[in-house]
Order: structure tokens, then C-alpha cells, then sequence
């Protein structure tokens, strides 16, 4: 009765110790093929924080008139500007479409073109392609009349392209809404507005870029710059 109680414990011993055998090569397995992650799996909540950090506070910026960097006493107050072409930016993000109608162009801009041959509200497309990715467009008055209409695109690098419409139109026709410039000298961009000017008794519209330090510019300077417009 004694040895056959002895074989048991044995038994129980011997079970107990291959199942812990067992946990361990499983535990170990996992572990190796990636199902199971301790410290690596803290490091990608850090990282994933620090995007959202990030994130944070670029859209905590708000319009403040008094960061505007523009050496003037000119009052500035947010708008909304109606363009004439319609802006698509596809999925890549780098491949741009504008839509528009040849007599809504020639009316607005008094461009006095020859329509025999086109269709009344038919809407024709020009295709843009960047190197960068782009994170924001804007259409948008820079001045006191359509002749300052103005295509701005924020590209991710935080460096501003544009298209001056009215003065592409007048020198280069449609096909001139192809090519772009560049604003020199204004880096770190992260958001547009589009803003009503008053300076004394005039006004204006105008788009402002604000920099990730806060920093607000007034872009209608830059655009004018003799550098900008060669």
C-alpha cells in the first residue's frame, strides 16, 4: 500500500514538473516569434505618442492678430474667399487638378478670349505634379481686386507654392496654370488663413501663413517681391 502511494506522489511530481517544462518552451516560443512583446511594445507607445504630441500642437495654434509679423499697423480679421477653379489634390497627395470654365475665367478676368468653339458651362482640367506631398490649398484674394487672385499650396516640408492666376492667364493662357512658384525665405509653415485687411481708410484680402513657432506672415509682400515674380 506504502509503494504503490510512493508511486503516485512520483507521478504527481513528475506530471507537474513536464507541465512547467511545457509553459516555459511555449512562453519562450511566442516570445521569439514576436507574440509576445515586453519592452519593444513600451518603445512603440512612446513613439506613437510623440506623433500625437506633435499633432497636439500644431493644431492648438490659433489665429492671434497681435503674432502677425508684418511691421505694420494694418488690422487683419478672418474670411472666406469664393475662387474660380475648382482644386483637387489626389491620394498620394502629390498630383493636383484644377477645374474650371473658360468663360467664367474670361468674365472674371476680363481676358476677352475667343469662346466660338466652347461649349457654355463645360469645365476643362489642367493636371499639376509636385515632388513633395502637399497638406493644404488655398484660393484666395491677394490684394483689392480679382487681379490678385492667388492658388497657394502648403507643402509638407512647411515651404509655400502658388500660383498667381490672373498674371499666369494674361502671360502664359490656360496652359500656364501648370507651373508654380515658390515663396523664398519662408520656411516651417504649418497653416493658412485667408484675411480681410484694413490699413486707414482701404482694404484688402490676403493670406497669412503661420509658421509652428506661431508666427504669423502676411503673404501679400512676399508674392509682390520683385525674387517672386521674375
Amino acid at each position: 500500500m506504502k509503494k504503490k502511494k510512493k508511486h503516485i506522489g512520483v507521478d504527481i511530481f513528475i506530471g507537474a514538473l513536464l507541465g512547467i517544462i511545457i509553459c516555459v518552451v511555449v512562453s519562450l516560443s511566442l516570445y521569439a516569434n514576436d507574440y509576445i512583446k515586453f519592452k519593444d511594445s513600451d518603445k512603440e507607445e512612446k513613439v506613437e505618442n510623440n506623433t500625437e504630441n506633435e499633432d497636439n500642437t500644431i493644431n492648438s495654434l490659433e489665429f492671434n492678430a497681435n503674432n502677425i509679423n508684418n511691421g505694420n499697423t494694418n488690422s487683419y480679421t478672418l474670411a472666406n474667399y469664393n475662387g474660380t477653379i475648382n482644386i483637387t489634390v489626389d491620394e498620394t497627395g502629390k498630383n493636383v487638378t484644377l477645374s474650371y470654365n473658360r468663360k467664367t475665367l474670361s468674365d472674371t478676368y476680363l481676358l476677352n478670349w475667343d469662346l466660338t468653339s466652347v461649349e457654355d458651362g463645360v469645365m476643362e482640367n489642367q493636371t499639376i505634379t509636385f515632388n513633395n506631398k502637399i497638406s493644404d490649398v488655398v484660393f484666395s484674394g491677394i490684394g483689392q481686386d480679382a487681379t490678385g487672385d492667388t492658388i497657394l499650396f502648403l507643402m509638407e516640408d512647411g515651404t509655400v507654392a502658388y500660383i498667381p492666376v490672373y498674371q499666369t492667364l494674361t502671360t502664359n493662357g490656360i496652359e500656364g496654370l501648370t507651373s508654380y512658384k515658390t515663396i523664398s525665405d519662408l520656411t516651417d509653415v504649418v497653416k493658412f488663413y485667408t484675411a480681410n485687411v484694413t490699413s486707414g481708410v482701404s482694404s484688402s484680402v490676403t493670406v497669412l501663413a503661420q509658421t509652428k513657432d506661431g508666427t504669423i506672415y502676411d503673404l501679400e509682400p512676399m508674392i509682390n517681391s520683385t525674387s517672386n515674380n521674375e
